[in-house]
Parts: C-alpha cells; sequence; structure tokens
C-alpha cells in the first residue's frame, strides 16, 4: 500500500496517527509506504506515535526523512511485517524546493527478495521532471545491480492526464493503471502509482475508497496485490 498522510491530519481537521495505525491493521497490509509523515511538533511522544503506526501488527518502521528539525522529522517512511535487508535515502532535492528523497528498501518476503522505491516528488512542473530523472537513474542502477523484483510507488503530484515526465519511467518498467486519488472529497487527479518490474510482478491494483480513508487524508491510498 502506498498512503500520502497529510502529517496525520484529516478532511475532518483531526490529528490522529492511531486511526490510520489501525485502519491499515485492518487491511492486513503486509507493506506500506508512507508520505508525509511528519513528527516535527515538539509537543508529539514521538515513540507512541510510531507505536499507534504499528498497530500491535508491524514489525517495522523504517524512516526517510527530508526534513530534520531540533524537535522531529518529516518525509517518506515504511511500515512493514517482513524484516529489510539493507536500506538507503537518495537526495533528490531541487535548489529553492522543499527538500525530497527516494527511500528504497529491499525485504525479505518468506524468503524471497522484493526491492520497493517510496517517494513523493514536488509541487513545481520543473521540480518533477528532474526528480523522476534522477528516479530512473535509481532504477537503472539497481537492475544493473540486482535482479530483485521492483515495486517504484508514491505521490508523484504529476495532474497532467499525459505527463511527459513520466514517459521514460514508463518504458523501464510496467505502470499499473489505477484512477484518481486526490483530493478525497471529489477525487479528480491521479496523483499516486505504482510501477513494477517484471511486468507480471503486479496482478492488480486499485484505489482504496472507504469512509475511513475519505476522512483520514486528503490523499486515498492505492494498494497493490503481488506475486513474487
Amino acid at each position: 500500500m502506498s498512503y500520502n498522510i497529510h502529517s496525520g491530519i484529516g478532511v475532518d481537521k483531526k490529528f490522529d496517527y492511531q486511526r490510520i495505525g489501525r485502519f491499515l491493521a485492518a487491511c492486513k497490509a503486509d507493506i506500506v509506504c508512507l508520505q508525509e509523515m511528519d513528527l516535527r511538533d515538539p509537543s508529539l511522544d514521538k515513540d507512541q506515535q510510531i507505536k499507534y503506526l504499528l498497530a500491535d501488527y508491524f514489525s517495522d518502521f523504517i524512516t526517510s526523512p527530508t526534513v530534520l528539525t531540533d524537535t522531529g522529522w518529516y518525509g517518506n517512511a515504511i511500515l512493514s511485517r517482513h524484516p529489510h535487508i539493507n536500506k538507503r535515502s537518495v537526495d533528490v532535492s531541487v535548489a529553492t524546493r522543499q527538500p525530497r528523497n527516494i527511500q528504497s528498501v529491499l525485504f525479505n518476503v518468506h524468503g524471497q527478495q522484493l526491492r520497493v522505491l517510496n517517494t513523493h516528488k514536488g509541487l513545481k512542473q520543473y521540480e518533477r521532471t528532474e526528480q523522476v530523472k534522477r528516479l530512473e537513474r535509481v532504477v537503472d542502477e539497481l537492475q544493473k545491480l540486482e535482479d530483485a523484483p521492483l515495486l517504484v510507488t508514491g505521490d508523484f503530484n504529476e495532474w497532467q492526464l499525459f505527463p511527459k515526465s513520466l514517459k521514460q519511467l514508463s518504458k523501464k518498467l510496467n505502470a499499473c493503471k489505477l484512477g484518481p486519488t486526490f483530493p478525497t472529497k471529489l477525487p479528480l487527479f491521479k496523483l499516486d502509482k505504482f510501477w513494477c518490474h517484471p511486468h507480471d510482478l503486479v496482478v492488480s491494483a486499485t484505489v482504496l475508497k472507504t469512509k475511513q480513508t475519505r476522512i483520514y487524508s486528503d490523499h486515498y491510498p492505492i494498494v497493490a496485490n503481488l506475486v513474487l
């Protein structure tokens, strides 16, 4: 699953990581890629907020901050029920714009390897174009070094119907068809996406629209079913 959780604040203006964690656990997701994870509020008990997201269900919380402050951090993170083998963050920030990165994690899923790239692209077109080029280079590098199945996901902030910035990536990887994910009140834009390799890694993908997901964030989460 991939989910932009809007700093834990729902469209009802309520900040609540606990309800998000309970929902993800109820979905029985194996791996959840989060964007806009936010623990900068100095009043927060950081460990407790992470426990809320783990929900006595997930065993691993892997962080990939893009913004670090004296009081906490903001960025990407992954919840998982499977152990990770290695991890790294690749900076794809563009000068004068909000910092961004690619979270790259190799998982052991019942003895099989799975590489997951989790990312959140910028709001400006020129920024996204440069960031996707850097993502392509990461994909090329990984495919030379390892043969693990690859899933790329996240919030790409690409509102155009036929974005030129994503054409090359879709030549390298299989783009999974998904409907609009943003905004939850009236979804018009396909901002959240999946790509995979090999092409049959993802057997189905959907936008998860429920009573909860309509409220918990301004993005709907997306779900992919994989066969390794």
